[in-house]
């Protein structure tokens, strides 16, 4: 039988690439690659990072860490996993079509840094969390008259969750709150914990109002470089002079990564002062008060964990977990609607940022079993940072 021309051609170059295959990899996985994820080193970060070397410590077995982010990446469009131990990266992985240097938007996760922002003003004494919001801006008075920094933070100033002009990129942080100042309080300030965006957008004023310069720039000068975040500000939708600093933080979790690195190390980065110990202790402290809880984003995952709706406030940061006894806390979180979840466990001097884009809903089962596996794979220490 006489073979075409083209077809001998084409079983010619069948034959090399099957030799190629097994004389370089020793065999191909013809597999398609969305049928199971295979997890993916990053690229290393700039040299002087020193949150995400090239190489990793590898003192841990996280065969099962990789097994479920595995499983779950298809679910979640692909997902990364950074974690630091004090001050050394011991796992660094991406799975999908995804990486540890990926920059999302971090919706909630945003509350942390801009915590974190507040506590850098503090800590220069030009502003205190006792401070009145009437004093900086004075709109707020009558029966807005009470309400502190503190209680914006702690989400119980009273006010509601949500205004239209947070959503107004057209519009500025100062005009924002003046209208702010016009809404209608759900409970007297400190009476009522309900989580929501209005009450920290009204303390990003006050950070400009303090500092003279705008949110996004004090972010980026105080917080993003000293820490070599260099992909990391507060506009997740475009340039505005109206970020919200509850939700328009956009990051990886690599940059990431280098804040929960700073808050482990008692607020020191590369040996230089960003926060101090006091002002980290303080960030984590319950901020709440002993008010009621009205509203939070954990309440419809009590048949997952049945303490979680219980978790108290920081500034800025949920108290994720807590000694029952001593209230001292064990976990600290702050994670956002599309399921970026970083998180601190106090009890390991572990931090970990799990990235993804997809949905609190789809990412909270797994981001649970994940931290449950981690904490079957490193034992608890005797060391404690200190964060009450």
């Amino acid at each position: 039988m006489l073979i075409n021309p083209k077809m001998r051609r084409h079983h010619y170059l069948c034959a090399l690439f099957l030799a190629a295959c097994l004389f370089a990899a020793g065999g191909c996985d013809f597999q398609h690659s969305s049928n199971k994820p295979q997890p993916q080193s990053t690229p290393a970060a700039s040299p002087n990072s020193n949150v995400t070397p090239k190489t990793v410590d590898a003192s841990y077995d996280f065969t099962g860490v990789d097994r479920i982010l595995e499983r779950a990446a298809p679910q979640l469009g692909g997902c990364a996993l950074v974690l630091i131990q004090d001050d050394k990266v011991i796992y660094r992985k991406s799975f999908g079509r995804f990486g540890t240097d990926k920059v999302v938007p971090v919706a909630s996760a945003s509350k942390w840094l801009s915590g974190a922002l507040i506590m850098t003003l503090v800590d220069e004494g030009k502003l205190s969390l006792d401070d009145k919001v009437s004093k900086y801006i004075p709109e707020f008075h009558n029966d807005k008259s009470d309400i502190t920094i503190r209680h914006l933070f702690a989400h119980t100033s009273g006010l509601p969750p949500e205004a239209s002009c947070r959503n107004d990129k057209r519009t500025t942080l100062e005009r924002c709150a003046s209208e702010m100042a016009r809404l209608k309080l759900r409970a007297p300030p400190g009476e009522e914990f309900f989580y929501g965006g209005v009450s920290m957008h009204i303390g990003g004023r006050i950070a400009e109002i303090v500092s003279g310069k705008s949110f996004n720039e004090l972010f980026v000068e105080r917080l993003a470089t000293p820490l070599g975040m260099e992909r990391t500000d507060f506009f997740a939708y475009g340039p505005t002079g109206n970020p919200r600093p509850a939700g328009d933080a956009r990051s990886s979790a690599d940059d990431y990564g280098r804040f929960l690195q700073m808050i482990l190390q008692q607020g020191t980065f590369a040996g230089k002062p960003i926060l101090s110990a006091a002002s980290v202790r303080e960030l984590h402290k319950d901020q709440t008060g002993g008010a009621r809880i009205a509203y939070t984003i954990y309440e419809k995952h009590a048949a997952r964990d049945p303490e979680l709706p219980m978790a108290r406030y920081g500034v800025g940061v949920w108290r994720e977990r807590v000694d029952r006894d001593s209230q001292q806390l064990r976990e600290a979180s702050s994670q956002g609607a599309l399921g970026f979840s970083p998180w601190i466990d106090v009890e390991r001097q572990l931090a970990g940022v799990l990235s993804t884009q997809s949905s609190f809903s789809r990412v909270m089962p797994v981001y649970l079993e994940l931290k449950n596996e981690i904490r079957r794979i490193i034992p608890a220490t005797n060391n404690s940072l200190e964060l009450q």
